[in-house]
């Protein structure tokens, strides 16, 4: 090879090598939150993406982008260009349960890039402490002998809800019929409990929930959640129970095709924002414990969940279509 063969062969290298592995980022990037501004899962999201950035040397700008129980901001998440400058929120409900119902436009989860999950939710059964039970045995008991007059307060529709997985689960172990009241949110479930509209929140946890427990107005009866309030992990939850547990994820998600050289960065920085004191002091008093998975372990969680999911809510919903 000549010397000018040797050149051109450099500089393809060169060349081929600031194709490859881009600087990145380069200016701000943009990450969807698909529910109002204040909500539990927005307050912990924030000083999270905020730590990423600060560690990646450009600033995370959150989006609340809220619509269709959070499909819209997982739809903005998958159109968007893989380029590592759209990143967003994903939940259980929208990575295992929105693509097995009709509605949802994406049936599986290639058309995004999961990164890290961060945290996950509390999930308890609330009744007002003046109602006939003061454990689950004591409700179990009374809705084996009193079919269908439970009302329980969910939010999502019945086979579009995580909570509805467990409770299905539920339903069919201890032989019990219960009625689902379909609310708005955590603040409308609260306000139909406390009014005496509906028998039991299914719902999760926040603050003013949490608040009414230790007022003395609502009991915590069980969990749904394998994860449980600190101070009250005596109550049973539906893990130590029965064995099942809800899709619980609060991850981080991209497009599809993220290059490796995005993902490796982003990979580094969400294993640091975990970390970070600020996030960890929201986490905690947001009552939403911090619970780290990588890459390929939560890629590895959602491939075996997806499944089980699925049969679940195909015999949920050929029940729907029966009570019709």
């Amino acid at each position: 090879m000549g010397i000018l063969g040797i050149s051109l062969f450099l500089l393809q290298s060169v060349c081929f090598a600031e194709v490859k592995n881009p600087e990145y980022p380069t200016k701000p990037i943009t990450f969807y939150i698909p529910w109002p501004a204040g909500g539990g899962t927005d307050i912990v999201t924030r000083p999270l993406i905020e730590a990423a950035g600060k560690y990646l040397g450009q600033p995370i700008i959150p989006i609340n982008k809220p619509g269709a129980a959070g499909m819209v901001g997982s739809l903005a998440v998958m159109n968007a260009k893989p380029d590592g400058y759209t990143l967003g929120f994903g939940n259980g409900v929208s990575m295992l349960v929105f693509p097995h119902t009709e509605e949802c436009p994406y049936k599986d989860m290639s058309g995004f890039t999961l990164i890290a999950n961060y945290a996950k939710y509390i999930y308890p059964l609330l009744a007002r402490t003046d109602s006939p039970w003061k454990t689950w045995k004591d409700f179990i008991e009374w809705a084996k002998q009193n079919p269908r007059a439970t009302k329980l307060g969910i939010t999502g529709g019945r086979s579009q809800s995580s909570m509805s997985i467990v409770l299905w689960q539920l339903e069919k172990q201890e032989k019990v019929e219960l009625v689902y009241v379909v609310l708005k949110g955590t603040g409308e479930n609260l306000s139909a409990t406390l009014g005496g509209h509906v028998t039991m929140s299914a719902s999760a946890l926040d603050p003013s929930a949490m608040s009414y427990v230790k007022e003395g107005k609502l009991r915590i009866l069980a969990y749904m959640s394998k994860e449980k309030i600190p101070g009250y992990e005596n109550i049973p939850s539906f893990y130590d129970l029965y064995g099942f547990i809800p899709p619980n994820l609060m991850a981080v998600w991209g497009p599809k095709g993220l290059p490796d050289y995005v993902l490796k960065r982003l990979d580094e920085a969400f294993a640091h924002a975990v970390k970070d004191p600020d996030f960890i002091k929201t986490a905690n008093r947001a009552l939403y414990p911090v619970f780290y998975m990588g890459r390929a372990e939560l890629n590895r969680e959602v491939r075996e969940e997806f499944p089980k999911v699925g049969r679940i809510i195909k015999m949920l919903r050929a029940e729907e279509g029966k009570e019709k």
